[in-house]
């Protein structure tokens, strides 16, 4: 009678494993998904910020679900120094942008 058995050196070496590298990438994705909704939902709950910021409700809505790093930058920097996104500034939002693709391509790379 054979009976197959394993070592407890082999546990957790199946082909399923998550390995730390994939692990990372997961917890940065979450990351990236998760806090800068809720950054847009506290603006929006608790300030004027968007609605400054925005003519509509339309683009901040699309913005939370597409590019939320992008729209709450926006809505940050048109907030800093004057009624407008100026000079320097736009570099924070194209960060923002750099950061959306990033998350979207962090959830491509997870399939």
């Amino acid at each position: 009678m054979s009976s197959s058995s394993s070592s407890p050196r082999d546990f957790g070496r199946g082909s399923d494993d998550l390995s730390i590298g994939q692990g990372l990438v997961w917890v940065l994705v979450a990351f990236g998904l998760f806090w800068p909704r809720i950054c847009i939902l506290g603006f929006w709950i608790f300030s004027d910020l968007l609605a400054d910021a925005y003519d509509s409700w339309i683009v901040p809505a699309i913005g939370f679900f597409v590019l939320p790093w992008a729209t709450g930058a926006y809505a940050m920097m048109w907030s800093i120094g004057s009624d407008g996104v100026h000079g320097a500034e736009w570099a924070f939002v194209a960060l923002g942008l750099i950061l959306d693709l990033l998350t979207w391509g962090g959830l491509r790379r997870l399939r």
